[in-house]
C-alpha cells in the first residue's frame, strides 16, 4: 500500500512558506474578489462556457476560471467589468498567471 512521501521540516521554522506568502498577500476578499465578484463571475462563466485560449486553438474546453485582462491591481476600476474578463480553463490560466508574475518585479 502507498504511503505519503516524507515530510521534511527547517529547523527552527514555525510558519511554512505558503503559510507566510498567504499572511503576506491576504484574503481573497481584500484582494477584490469579494461577493459581488463572486455573483459576476458565475454570470460571466455561465455566459462564456468556453475557454478562450483552448477555442482559439480549435479545441473545447470548459471554462472554469475568469481572467482579469488588466489586473485588479493595475485597474481596480475594472474588476467587475466584463469588458476586462476573459473565460479560461485552469491550466490556461494558470500558464498566464505564470508568465505574468515571472515578468513583475513582485512576482
Amino acid at each position: 500500500m502507498p504511503s505519503a512521501p516524507p515530510r521534511h521540516s527547517i529547523a527552527g521554522a514555525s510558519v511554512q512558506p505558503r503559510q507566510q506568502y498567504d499572511q503576506w498577500r491576504g484574503s481573497a476578499a481584500s484582494r477584490g474578489y469579494d461577493r459581488r465578484w463572486q455573483k459576476c463571475r458565475r454570470a460571466f462563466l455561465a455566459a462564456h462556457p468556453l475557454c478562450l485560449f483552448c477555442y482559439e486553438q480549435g479545441r473545447l474546453t470548459p471554462a472554469n476560471e475568469v481572467d482579469h485582462i488588466l489586473t485588479i491591481k493595475e485597474r481596480p476600476d475594472l474588476r467587475l467589468d466584463w469588458s476586462n474578463l476573459r473565460p479560461l480553463c485552469k491550466p490556461c490560466h494558470s500558464a498566464r498567471t505564470a508568465r505574468d508574475q515571472r515578468g513583475s518585479p513582485a512576482g
